[in-house]
């Protein structure tokens, strides 16, 4: 599992879910450590972070972890990206990342699409299911034509999408995995601060939004991990 901040962890849902299903997790903080030989290793997760996917010249070490998840990619072994993840993985196919519909921040209601319901990660999973957003970039459209479009919001046209032939890779726009109530007020705590948007007003009330939604939200990301958590068993 590569890390790029120190405070944006795997979160409380992620966690419980690799213990759930019995899969130990390696992280690496990818901003402070080389990664390890992935040759050993059955699924790699790249978390998501304060940082974009073309900013190699303030972040050196951006340019390792593509080549890292470029040499991955051609294992052919699985892998889910969280938001920054989901760029970095979909720039070694092609596509591109620019600001999208704007800031987007919150609780809303992504929707598979026709892929996206027959797809094994989404198994178990209603077709209109709940999203913790924190991003202000996104892919863009078109798609390139080797990447599937698994689901979709009003604030994000791709909020899912894998490798065309290749349902073990995929990425996730959303942040899920940070949607518990205290994961969400250690987001408001550093990310908004840090960008000097402590006030934002999508901010207000996240915390008792992310209470009032704990339990569907954690059911769903639940299932969607067991379910990619099984891919790395075949």
């Amino acid at each position: 599992m590569l890390q790029h901040a120190e405070w944006q962890s795997p979160g409380k849902l992620l966690l419980q879910s690799a213990r759930e299903s019995r899969v130990r997790l390696h992280r690496i903080n990818v901003s402070q450590e080389s990664a390890a030989d992935f040759a050993d290793y059955d699924g790699l997760i790249i978390l998501g972070g304060p940082f974009q996917n073309d900013q190699e010249k303030q972040y050196p070490f951006l340019r390792e972890e593509k080549r890292l998840i470029r040499a991955w990619v051609n294992l052919n072994r699985p892998c889910l990206g969280f938001n920054l993840g989901q760029h970095l993985l979909a720039e070694t196919a092609g596509a591109s990342i620019g600001t999208g519909y704007g800031t987007s921040i919150g609780f809303i209601d992504g929707h598979q699409t026709h892929q996206g319901k027959k797809h094994p990660l989404f198994l178990g999973v209603s077709s209109s299911f709940p999203l913790f957003k924190w991003h202000t970039r996104a892919i863009e459209s078109p798609l390139p034509r080797n990447m599937v479009l698994l689901a979709t919001s009003k604030d994000c046209m791709v909020e899912a999408c894998c490798l065309e032939g290749r349902p073990h890779i995929i990425g996730l726009q959303c942040d899920n995995h940070l949607g518990a109530p205290e994961d969400v007020a250690r987001l408001i705590a550093h990310e908004m601060v840090g960008i000097g948007q402590a006030d934002h007003p999508r901010t207000q009330g996240l915390v008792e939004q992310a209470e009032v939604r704990a339990a569907v939200l954690a059911t769903t990301f639940r299932s969607m991990m067991h379910n990619f958590f099984t891919m790395l068993k075949k």
